[in-house]
């Protein structure tokens, strides 16, 4: 009988899988009570067509999606067809440690919905910089043991949840097929339907992949313009987590051809040579302790740059998703 099924989407990283795989050969649980459900979206690497003539010691089914639909798709893929009462989702780039299965199960044995946010660190291999510090200590890193864990702090690169749960919550929007987005908006449906989120340090997996600085901003820029849209036309409350104005967001996203800000202090926050000064300095200081407020400034720049751009538009079709972040790293 299987108890958990692990799903991960993957895109065209075929090299990183292989030892996300091992790891999981590697897990402390019983082989005949986990799957590993792979979702090749759209890969030219030939990731299904490789993993498909490989063994493993726990059942695998490999699904292929003959196109890119983008990660919700994926994983809705995945949780279709899994067959565990809890589902775990992964990132293609992590390795997990052993204990990874027991230390997210034992946060499900309390009661109905429970959403477990596994710890995310960097691999012992990876060199550290300042940006890689400052990633490693966002989300659920910032909270105090035992604090509560806001909606936003959900992520599905180390996460479990009762299958039944999510299929009653629904699963992820597939609109978002860019950078970003469905994480927040499942974490804000999940929360409205009585979600607890819990920490498991334990449930640890290392990431091997981390973004540059111009990766990082181009990233945030796609978010902008391709996910936040969707996001504020879904849920127009969550405009004030991006600094935006519930009324000012009211004729959104018919628009005016100007960005909804906070007008006076935000435009000069969003002065282009700003931002050019800062990418600057992070780059400088890379290899130095630096602020958490000069990648935050950076971020919340090109964020809103995504969107300024979006909203001068007003929803022109982008180009397709998929070709414009394929070569970044997830």
């Amino acid at each position: 009988m299987v108890d958990v099924s692990i799903i991960i989407p993957a895109f065209d990283r075929r090299d990183r899988l292989v030892g996300t795989l091992k790891s999981l050969e590697a897990l402390d649980y019983s082989e005949d009570a986990f799957e590993v459900i792979l979702v090749d979206d759209g890969s030219r690497d030939g990731t299904a067509q490789f993993f498909r003539q490989r063994e493993y010691t726990f059942q695998f089914h490999c699904l292929q999606h003959p196109h890119n639909r983008g990660r919700s798709a994926a994983r809705n893929s995945g949780v279709k067809k899994a067959r565990g009462r809890i589902v775990v989702f992964l990132d293609d780039d992590m390795q997990a440690v052993p204990d990874l299965l027991r230390e997210h199960l034992k946060h499900h044995r309390d009661g109905h919905r429970a959403v477990v946010l596994g710890n995310i660190r960097r691999a012992p291999q990876v060199t550290p910089t300042a940006l890689i510090r400052y990633l490693d200590s966002r989300g659920v890193q910032k909270l105090q043991p035992g604090a509560p864990i806001p909606f936003r702090y959900f992520s599905a690169g180390n996460v479990s949840m009762e299958r039944e749960f999510l299929l009653q919550t629904g699963l992820f929007d597939e609109r978002f097929r860019s950078f970003g987005g469905e994480d927040l908006e499942l974490g804000y449906r999940l929360s409205s339907n009585g979600a607890r989120f819990v920490f498991a340090p334990g449930a640890l997996t290392y990431r091997l992949d981390y973004r540059d600085i111009s990766d990082l901003c181009r990233a945030m820029k796609i978010f902008g313009h391709d996910s936040l849209p969707i996001i504020l036309r879904t849920h127009p409350q969550l405009g004030e987590l991006f600094k935006l104005s519930n009324d000012q967001l009211a004729d959104h996203p018919r628009g005016r051809g100007r960005l909804p800000l906070r007008p006076q202090l935000l435009r000069f926050f969003l002065w282009s040579p700003w931002g050019a000064v800062v990418r600057g300095a992070a780059r400088a200081l890379n290899r130095f302790p630096a602020p958490s407020l000069l990648f935050d400034y950076l971020i919340f720049f090109s964020i809103m740059k995504g969107y300024q751009q979006y909203v001068r538009n007003m929803g022109e079709p982008a180009a397709e998703p998929g070709e414009r972040f394929r070569n970044l790293p997830s």
